[in-house]
């Protein structure tokens, strides 16, 4: 049982006139969750829920429910389930209602079928309807032997109306228990076995907010865990580490033939790290679903797959054949930036690499990531490092480091039509957001790119887009374009126009089109990065320019925002540079009134103009 489990709950009671046109898609009216926990760690869960179905979104998401598994170490058994409608009338889920299914985003790999999904589909589901079900979920082999642990989240988008956890613990293991904004407490002590019972209600949701950072950071939450710390629970993954980075005649070839010639640690490291990542296909299983013991190093490479313990497990084998040091690092790939009090799995999901010697990380699952650089959901965040024993924390986003600079140059003809160029480099997990898109971009028309880029910023045309082998880490990834433009504004004049974007990145021209909110609610992710802009634009010679927009110049204490104009002769030359740098990947309330407050300036330099005639 010891999985996240997602609970739909309110963190805090909102004014009625903010929620009058937010309504959850159901409302978790009943659960009863009892937990059995022997002294091995195994256990026993009995889950009784029912689900009112508010709005026709809530028949489409959740007619069907799903109870994921692993079908090495546990096994479910749905005792009842049945739809009742508003009058009352109830219709079981009969037989064929109640499938186990393999886990989709293995992808058929055969080592991961292990992961199982008992799926309830619900008959003749409608707004109104209640669904019930009741269910056991036996964890026969924990995932640590001799530990238990748990962590319930509650998320603020979901109405919840009578919430009980009840958690019975053999006195034999040294369960800790910590809640936050839950009713509850040990109840009592008998027959060798500790009872405590915990209680949650919320009449009230909160809208979500589009950039919010991961529930597990803010919301109420119910833990309990059998380690000491979270380096404790590091330790134990660690021990099915050892057993699979042994290194094999056929591993100690591959890192012999891969760092050949090669007598610096940092050179081998970079080319262990590229061919794994280039190499090994990344098969989507996460820690909670996928359990936590890794597969061999050996039959990684014979297969050429695995999830992020394989891809950790095979990258710290390869070192381990030069002789190079390393740990694995437990760590939350997506936007919580935290470690709960207790020492549970949640929100840890993803494992990378780290190399004392140098003091870097790898994610070797990040196949558009060169050495040095971290994907933006891996960083400023707290890992677990199991092989050291201790708590890591991966770098910060600085601005400087994370860059998009784009050079344009435009020339406009007689009846104001465009012809022009771009060149654009990117830096930093800018750089690895880049390579993905050129990957996903492969093989588009050049139309319907040209398309894409010009729609947004009020343009039409054609062009073309060529950039750098999106999968070769060794070299920087740049992109050019070439493009033509139709008229935007009257020629021959008088007339005025804005400065033309074409088919670039034109990153501070989509910045300009994202308000941010007028009030946030939860704390969101925010990136520090920079971007560069320099545009050359050239004027038919008979035309005569006779104003250009005034410089701006823009600073707050996260913010800063400069834009140059310069007249020579027929060609105006325009560079704008904004850069955020932010004391953490977290930004709060204040932040987002200092990026308003930003964001008026730069609309009014976006839609300053040109004059001519």
């Amino acid at each position: 049982m010891n999985k996240l489990i997602i609970l739909l709950i309110l963190l805090s009671i909102y004014s009625s006139s903010v929620l009058a046109d937010y309504k959850p898609s159901v409302s978790d009216e009943k659960t009863i969750e009892t937990i059995t926990v022997k002294p091995n760690g195994s256990n026993v869960t009995e889950y009784e829920n029912i689900t009112l179905i508010e709005t026709e979104k809530g028949v489409d998401s959740d007619s069907q429910q799903d109870i994921e598994y692993n079908s090495k170490t546990e096994s479910v058994q749905v005792l009842e389930a049945y739809t009742l409608q508003a009058d009352g009338k109830k219709i079981k889920v009969p037989k064929d209602g109640i499938r186990t299914t393999d886990d989709p985003i293995s992808n058929g790999a055969p080592m991961f079928s292990e992961t199982k999904h008992k799926v309830v589909i619900f008959p003749d589901v409608k707004v109104g309807s209640r669904l019930y079900i009741r269910y056991r979920n036996i964890e026969h082999t924990p995932q640590f032997k001799g530990h238990f642990f748990m962590a319930h989240f509650f998320s603020p988008h979901f109405i919840y109306r009578n919430f009980e956890i009840n958690l019975i613990v053999s006195n034999k293991i040294p369960v800790q228990v910590d809640s936050k904004g839950l009713l509850g407490s040990f109840v009592k002590e008998l027959n060798g076995q500790k009872f405590y019972h915990y209680a949650f209600k919320q009449e009230v949701a909160l809208p979500p907010e589009p950039g919010q950072i991961d529930i597990e950071d803010y919301a109420p939450y119910f833990t309990a865990s059998s380690f000491k710390d979270q380096a404790d629970i590091g330790t134990a993954y660690q021990k099915g580490v050892n057993a699979s980075t042994i290194v094999t005649p056929d591993i100690q070839a591959l890192a012999n033939e891969v760092t050949k010639g090669m007598t610096d640690q940092k050179s081998q490291v970079d080319a262990m790290y590229r061919w794994v990542s280039k190499n090994i296909r990344y098969v989507a299983v996460y820690l909670g679903n996928g359990g936590v013991v890794p597969h061999a190093a050996q039959t990684i490479l014979n297969n050429r797959y695995g999830d992020c313990k394989d891809h950790a497990v095979i990258l710290e084998t390869l070192l381990k054949a030069k002789g190079i040091e390393s740990s694995q690092a437990l760590i939350n790939l997506g936007e919580a930036y935290t470690l709960p009090k207790l020492a549970v799995m949640a929100p840890q999901n993803h494992v990378i690499n780290y190399i004392p010697s140098l003091d870097i990380y790898l994610d070797a699952t990040a196949q558009f990531a060169p050495y040095g650089s971290l994907p933006m959901g891996d960083m400023d965040k707290p890992v677990i490092l199991t092989a050291l024993g201790r708590i890591g924390h991966t770098p910060l986003m600085k601005a400087k480091e994370n860059l998009i600079a784009t050079k344009v140059d435009i020339t406009i003809a007689n009846d104001g039509s465009m012809t022009g160029t771009s060149h654009s480099r990117m830096t930093g997990a800018v750089e690895i957001n880049y390579r993905g898109l050129e990957s996903a971009e492969a093989g588009v028309e050049d139309e319907e790119l040209a398309r894409h880029r010009l729609g947004p910023v009020g343009e039409t045309g054609l062009g073309k887009i060529t950039a750098s082998d999106p999968f070769n880490l060794a070299k920087p990834f740049e992109e050019s374009t070439s493009f033509t433009l139709d008229p935007n504004s009257n020629f021959p004049g008088p007339g005025a126009m804005k400065v033309p974007v074409g088919i670039t990145e034109g990153a501070i021209a989509r910045l300009g089109r994202n308000k941010p909110r007028d009030t946030i609610n939860f704390p969101t992710a925010c990136f520090s990065n920079t971007m560069e802009e320099s545009y050359s634009v050239t004027f038919p010679p008979n035309t005569h320019i006779t104003h250009i927009p005034s410089d701006v110049s823009f600073q707050n204490a996260s913010i800063s925002y400069k834009a140059s104009y310069r007249l020579n002769g027929q060609k105006v030359d325009i560079f704008r540079r904004y850069q955020f740098e932010n004391a953490s990947n977290v930004c709060d309330a204040s932040s987002n009134i200092r990026k308003l407050a930003f964001f008026k300036v730069l609309q009014r330099d976006l839609k300053s103009q040109i004059f001519y005639d």
